[in-house]
């Protein structure tokens, strides 16, 4: 009973009852067609008894007749087989994929640290093996375990009528066989939880190979890479047969047990034919419904590693639904539009504790300026932008913006449309250069795109592409080059409506003069816009309007004429 407690403990009910919300109907009318196609099993014993008796009887008519009505259970049973499959496999994908939706939500809606600390092979596992472990468990694991309880009650009742001896025969090893379910529960949930680990482990290994294919082969590491797949693979494959074992020596131990009773109900068949107690037709029905008694049983019996990989999985994705979501403050939209100032004050901020990478940032930005960032690797550049952001949140000081004649509102995940972005490296979805430069506002018009493409310098290759901006580039802008790339992440965030503009190294792959050129757009176009660019070319200093050097955790401003710090 603790066993049984655990399977269906309240965080798990909920969770899945959740899961069904709205579908509970679909899922009636599987166990109905389920129900009517497992009652029509024994009514197809009855029939043939009737069939083979008035045969024996040279009662042809009579006969004919049960044969008919056995012809039209049985094209009854093909068409409802027909019609529970088309609807499960439609109310499973319904399933499968609002759960895999729900997932996304919540991994957009999670703190990006937290969400950070998944792999993203771990990631994968969780939105297809898991969510397909739920929706097997939920779709179809349990309308047949009603389907089996309602054969076995048919089949059982009928045979107990025709037969009570017999009837004892097929039960007797029931319980047996669920005493034994429950007892390899507890080890199949551990050994589950194992596997979907291994699991996680060989897809993150196998994304990363893929993703790093260039270094792989560059570094001429085939072999090493290789070898590590192996290794994963044998890891995996280690608990998948153990479980396999597992179950083979469980499902040898209940099918000696079943086929004992099958036997010993056959030997008793046969037994009342030779004294006449029975006939050939009931023999006939008795075999039928023996089967359809210790098939349930059987079939019962084997659900539970079903459900057991169905909770497993449940319990994986419940714990990373409660992964802590990004906090939401309500923001007037009256700011945005009236945006006088970005500060910084007194900011700190450390991934690790005794490790600062921020000890004390202030900082004011007015509308329009173009500031640049600048530092050595490591001193928390990229984190102050995150922070900007509110992917991160300061653990001292306050970053607000300021509105005209209004109270400073502190940044959060409402204020991130304040900010448009461009990080580091190739951030280029596959797909047309349109779709990508959409992402930043799905309802840009081609006058807008065009104006975003040329402000970032990229209308000259642009127009030289077979189709344009409708041109198919692939996976992390394939097909075009790292500058070409750069500069329609940067068009991307352009068309993007918000005030102020984030660049962390997003001309790094361009050459000096269509770097200047497009800070230089920047700093012309409008509506105005703040940009905060982190760069390390002294060459783009002078479209800047103020220049900051971060070094041990401090923010200077330098002077471009002048050699010294000022610490603000």
């Amino acid at each position: 009973m603790n066993k049984l407690r655990h399977l269906f403990n309240t965080d798990i009910y909920r969770w899945l009852t959740q899961c069904m919300k709205r579908k509970w109907g679909a899922l009636s009318a599987i166990i109905l067609l389920n129900v009517i196609i497992s009652l029509s099993g024994a009514a197809l014993a009855i029939v043939s008894k009737q069939v083979i008796d008035h045969a024996v009887q040279s009662s042809m008519r009579l006969s004919g007749v049960y044969a008919i009505a056995f012809a039209l259970i049985l094209i009854l049973q093909l068409g409802l087989s027909s019609l529970l499959t088309l609807r499960t496999v439609k109310l499973r994908e319904a399933v499968n994929n609002d759960l895999q939706r729900s997932f996304m939500d919540r991994l957009y809606r999670t703190e990006w640290s937290a969400a950070g600390k998944y792999h993203s092979g771990d990631l994968l596992t969780h939105l297809t093996s898991d969510s397909a472990n739920v929706t097997d468990g939920l779709i179809n694991t349990l309308p047949n375990i009603v389907a089996l309880i309602v054969q076995f009650a048919a089949a059982f009742f009928t045979l107990l009528y025709f037969d009570k001896t017999l009837a004892l025969f097929a039960f007797v090893l029931g319980p047996v066989s669920v005493l034994i379910s429950w007892y390899i529960g507890s080890k199949l949930k551990k050994m589950q939880h194992q596997i979907q680990a291994a699991e996680s482990r060989y897809r993150s290994l196998l994304h990363e190979c893929v993703q790093n294919l260039l270094i792989v082969k560059t570094f001429e590491n085939e072999k090493n890479s290789l070898e590590k797949v192996q290794s994963s693979q044998q890891d995996r494959l280690f608990w998948i047969l153990k479980r396999t074992r597992f179950n083979a020596a469980a499902d040898l131990t209940m099918g000696i047990g079943y086929r004992l009773g099958f036997f010993l109900a056959f030997i008793w068949g046969a037994f009342r034919i030779s004294t006449g107690a029975a006939s050939f037709g009931m023999f006939t029905a008795f075999l039928q419904l023996v089967g359809q008694i210790q098939g349930p049983l059987e079939g019962l019996a084997r659900t539970f590693p079903i459900l057991i990989a169905m909770v497993t999985s449940a319990e994986r994705l419940i714990v990373f639904q409660k992964l802590q979501p990004e906090a939401k403050k309500e923001t007037s939209p009256a700011v945005k539009e009236s945006l006088s100032e970005l500060r910084m004050e007194h900011v700190a901020y450390s991934y690790e504790s005794n490790k600062p990478i921020l000890t004390d940032v202030s900082l004011r930005i007015q509308p329009g300026e173009l500031v640049a960032l600048i530092g050595t690797s490591g001193e928390g550049k990229t984190t102050l932008l995150r922070l900007l952001l509110a992917l991160l949140e300061p653990q001292s000081g306050n970053i607000s913006i300021i509105g005209k004649d209004r109270e400073p509102v502190s940044l959060s995940a409402d204020t991130r449309s304040y900010f448009s972005y461009v990080p580091q490296g190739n951030t280029l979805f596959s797909g047309t250069i349109a779709d990508n430069l959409r992402i930043g506002n799905p309802a840009a018009t081609e006058e807008e795109i065009h104006a975003a493409i040329e402000t970032a310098c990229a209308l000259s290759f642009i127009e030289k592409l077979p189709y344009g901006i409708h041109t198919v580039i692939g996976e992390h802008g394939s097909g075009l080059s790292e500058g070409q790339a750069q500069r329609i992440a940067i068009a991307r965030a352009l068309l993007r409506p918000a005030p102020i503009l984030l660049l962390d190294e997003a001309t790094s792959a361009l050459d000096m003069d269509t770097e200047w050129a497009v800070l230089q757009n920047i700093r012309n176009s409008q509506p105005p816009r703040t940009c905060i660019a982190i760069t390390h070319r002294l060459s783009v200093f002078d479209v800047c309007d103020h220049i900051y050097r971060l070094s041990g955790g401090v923010l200077y401003q330098e002077e471009t004429a002048s050699p010294y710090f000022q610490k603000l």
